[in-house]
């Protein structure tokens, strides 16, 4: 079963990079992705890094757009194998660990686990 719920959460992180949207110049010099675009025409920085803007965006400024780990695990449902509905996700694995706004991803599954990844170049 182990095998099954790890090759299930690989699975889903092949399709990841399909919905993260394309990355382009904003604000300057700085990348963003495409589904993100009206935040840096409508907003500012700290809409993400509530912090300070050289840090890394708080788990819940992700929360306040897109909603709790159960909103998200629902909208993505029909998702077959459903990457928000993984063991790892929500309070051992935040956000950004897989989603990226100012950079490619990267496969951090493999950081303890051993998977090809032939399409996660993006």
């Amino acid at each position: 079963m182990k095998k099954l719920i790890l090759s299930l959460f690989a699975l889903s992180l092949l399709s990841s990079p399909l919905y993260a949207g394309e990355l382009h110049k904003v604000m300057g010099k700085r990348e963003g992705r495409t589904n993100h675009s009206f935040m840096y025409e409508e907003k500012d920085c700290k809409t993400c890094h509530q912090g300070s803007p050289k840090g890394p965006a708080t788990e819940t400024a992700c929360i306040d757009c897109h909603g709790s780990y159960q909103e998200i695990a629902a909208a993505t449902a029909s998702q077959t194998p459903n990457p928000h509905d993984a063991p790892h996700w929500g309070a051992d694995v935040p956000c950004t660990v897989c989603h990226s706004e100012h950079k490619s991803a990267k496969v951090l599954c493999n950081d303890c686990h051993q998977f090809a990844f032939p399409n996660f170049s993006k």
